[in-house]
């Protein structure tokens, strides 16, 4: 670990104005980028280059809105100023505040294909670190991403940019609009990235992408996809993987959505070509505005999401993962320690209608109807929903204190994330390290100082970004960080850099720690706070209910002929449930 007196160093730098700049040449013409000098980091390098706002792809408007993105054309013999960021793309505009914070004169726009490139020195050959942005698929964007902190310890950092919402991914499933628009945004980057940042002092067979959320499990697709073949060498997903529910929608769900988005803007939907032409004639803003007003709880699936196309997409993620269609890269998968935390009360209102303050805990009864709305929104069998009910129920429940408010939030909390990140993310680690090597970390630490989430909900959602990223020493955002935080930051950034330098987080022992690899026996993960250390078996009953028993239990049949069960079928049905309570109870206990 670095020193506490290199920290002080480190985190007293002085931001200096932008006072040069520098030219570098792209297949399509010149750039002409920015210096910032930090003379007094601790880290390998004292300046950034930065090259802002840098197309990779021709822009989607007109014709070629909701169709493949094509490569951008030249502008030789001019010089592009790409010394401010581009438009942000399209999206919900929940975030204008923090976007601002970055770039006070923003514009949304669909011309938005763009990405930013940080490099410590463009004369060198160094290793390349890709961000995709998450948020749904429908928010997000490279301007609140600043690489430089990352970049001075080794490493050229590009943030891309992809469509977002109808734009990036309305399917009508067939020729009309086959979707993954935005996925095929990010291929595009990353072709751009082969073939351009060698210039940029970044090496083209040195390439890791990374991302948190959507922009996790969008890393973790492009292991999957063959468009994405050559074009990166190693994967970080962070807080999502492809075998996470929210990764992919089914065609038939996205084209509910396609439809009742042309609805709401008037348009015909009984031929997908006419229905598609018409979306396509509309303003930029209509169609954001129209997308807003789509009726979505989210119970499984988003609204705008990837799906399979057979073109970025060949078949579902989990026949891919189970034939082993995908590639054997090393990759790194992580988690935080209460990701459900930011989602309990809004996915408690939205989707469940549950009006209860979970501030204050929650009831018995709160639990239960959650638990119950949950199973019953994704089975449209009582049946076999009330059977995932009772099972969700018993394995939740915070025994002996079945009661306790506070318990029963930690458990639902709990039950969230493990539904939509542990799970899924430790069955995919449990694949992927058969044939290829796989770290896991967990990302433990609560920042206290600025922190505007409440107490309980812990380690949320996306708390890691602003840590990997190096915020707790960047002018302006480093003041609501303090001496722990930054030792957390450091720590985060070395071992990424060298993931991407050498394919091993920790070449060399860091704070006395070696990050032992996962495999489906022995795993191993790292715990990453103030006090990091190697842990194994994360929550092993749990993941074992969801990755070996919540399988078996989809497949119990029932007959449903007859409404009037009698006694002999009641028994039958007793002894059906007890036969699988009792199988929870073993993975419970064993």
């Amino acid at each position: 670990m670095i020193s506490t007196s290199q920290v002080k160093i480190f985190a007293f730098y002085v931001w200096l104005p932008l006072v040069s700049s520098v030219t570098v040449s792209t297949q399509y013409g010149d750039i002409e980028g920015l210096v910032t000098s930090y003379p007094n980091a601790s880290a390998q390098f004292k300046s950034v280059s930065k090259f802002f706002g840098v197309p990779f792809a021709a822009p989607p408007v007109g014709k070629l809105r909701l169709k493949a993105p094509e490569p951008p054309k030249g502008w030789k013999p001019k010089v592009l100023q790409a010394k401010k960021h581009g438009n942000v793309c399209w999206q919900r505009k929940h975030r204008v505040q923090l976007i601002k914070f970055y770039d006070p004169n923003f514009s949304y726009s669909e011309d938005c294909l763009y990405l930013d490139v940080y490099s410590p020195n463009v004369g060198v050959s160094l290793p390349v670190m890709v961000y995709i942005p998450g948020g749904g698929y429908e928010v997000g964007t490279a301007v609140y991403y600043p690489g430089d902190i990352l970049a001075l310890h080794g490493v050229v950092i590009v943030v891309i940019q992809y469509r977002l919402g109808p734009f990036g991914f309305l399917t009508t499933g067939d020729s009309a609009a086959p979707g993954n628009f935005g996925m095929l945004d990010q291929v595009e980057a990353l072709k751009w990235v082969k073939e351009n940042i060698e210039n940029f002092g970044g090496d083209p067979s040195k390439v890791t992408i990374f991302g948190a959320s959507a922009g996790g499990t969008s890393v973790s697709l492009h292991l999957l996809s063959p468009l994405s073949k050559g074009l990166f060498h190693q994967a970080i997903a962070e807080s999502g993987v492809d075998l996470s529910t929210f990764a992919t929608q089914p065609v038939s769900y996205g084209l509910r959505f396609a439809k009742e988005l042309a609805q709401n803007l008037d348009c015909a939907t009984s031929d997908h070509s006419a229905m598609v032409a018409c979306i396509r004639s509309k303003k930029g803003e209509e169609i954001q505005n129209a997308s807003a007003l789509t009726d979505h709880q989210f119970y499984r699936y988003l609204r705008w999401a990837p799906v399979v196309d057979d073109n970025f997409l060949l078949d579902e993620t989990r026949n891919l993962r189970e034939k082993g269609n995908f590639k054997k890269l090393k990759l790194m998968i992580s988690f935080n320690s209460q990701e459900g935390g930011t989602f309990l009360g809004p996915h408690s209102r939205s989707s469940f209608g549950l009006t209860e303050n979970v501030d204050n805990g929650v009831s018995s009864s709160f639990f239960k109807q959650f638990v119950t709305k949950f199973a019953h929104t994704r089975n449209s069998s009582e049946e076999t929903a009330d059977l995932f009910a009772d099972a969700f129920e018993f394995v939740y429940t915070p025994w002996p204190d079945s009661s306790n408010k506070y318990a029963l939030r930690s458990q639902l909390v709990d039950f969230i994330g493990d539904y939509l990140y542990f799970a899924p993310g430790h069955e995919v680690a449990n694949i992927h390290s058969t044939v290829a090597p796989v770290y896991m970390y967990e990302f433990a630490h609560r920042r206290t100082k600025g922190n505007k989430n409440k107490e309980w909900m812990g380690v949320v959602h996306g708390a890691n970004v602003p840590y990997e990223f190096g915020n707790p020493f960047y002018p302006g955002l480093s003041s609501d960080f303090d001496a722990g935080d930054r030792n957390v930051s450091l720590f985060l950034m070395e071992l990424y850099v060298n993931f991407a330098k050498s394919g091993d987080p920790t070449p060399q022992p860091v704070s006395g720690v070696t990050w032992e690899r996962y495999n489906s026996s022995h795993r191993a993960y790292l715990r990453v706070d103030v006090h990091p250390k190697m842990a194994a078996a994360f929550a092993p009953r749990r993941m074992a209910f969801w990755n070996d028993y919540y399988p078996k239990l989809a497949q119990v049949q029932f007959d449903t002929r007859d409404k009037v069960v009698s006694d002999a079928n009641v028994d039958v049905a007793m002894a059906m449930l007890f036969k699988v309570v009792l199988m929870i109870v073993f993975a419970m206990l064993y």
